[in-house]
């Protein structure tokens, strides 16, 4: 069974700032995926924080299925 491919985008609210496509096993790893990228986001790049940024998970579609905040992302210990 092939991967699936999802597409990671940072966004300011509503506009795309950048993406990375990455194959997944399926939507919970993609989900997971964004949750890991929100975290390195929120601890390596502050000036992102405060600032309604998030990571958006897009289907092979283009679909956005998720969106994880950056500002609520839980360090990591």
């Amino acid at each position: 069974m092939p991967m699936s491919q999802y597409h990671f985008r940072l966004v300011d609210h509503d506009r795309p700032l950048n993406a990375v496509g990455r194959p997944v096993e399926d939507r919970d790893q993609a989900l997971a995926v964004a949750k890991r990228l929100a975290i390195d986001i929120a601890e390596s790049r502050q000036e992102y924080l405060g600032k309604g940024y998030a990571v958006a998970v897009l289907d092979d579609a283009g679909n956005e299925i998720h969106r994880e905040s950056i500002d609520s992302a839980e360090k990591s210990g």
